[in-house]
């Protein structure tokens, strides 16, 4: 079984997420932020237009450090990402 980083890392956010928040990038593009249960913050993005399949978790931000990530979430993952990020 494949087991691919960025939908691991998605589906911990949106199964154990307490809230989230929504920013544009500089480039029109989506940043989204999903507190952990834990209380650690992970990033995903994805550019202007796209959908779905175009997310990537990026940063990770922990009380104890970070994480910088750029890893593709497959388009089933990134639906629920899509949800929160325009909804």
């Amino acid at each position: 079984m494949l087991v691919i980083l960025g939908d691991t890392l998605t589906q911990e956010a949106l199964t154990t997420g307490s809230h989230f928040g929504v920013t544009p990038t500089g480039s029109g593009g989506l940043r989204l932020a999903i507190t952990l249960s834990t209380g650690d913050v992970q990033h995903f993005e994805r550019p202007g237009a796209d959908g779905p399949g175009d997310w990537t978790a990026t940063d990770l931000e922990g009380q104890g450090g970070g994480f910088s990530f750029h890893e593709p979430v497959t388009p089933e993952w990134g639906r629920g990402l899509e949800f929160l990020a325009t909804k």
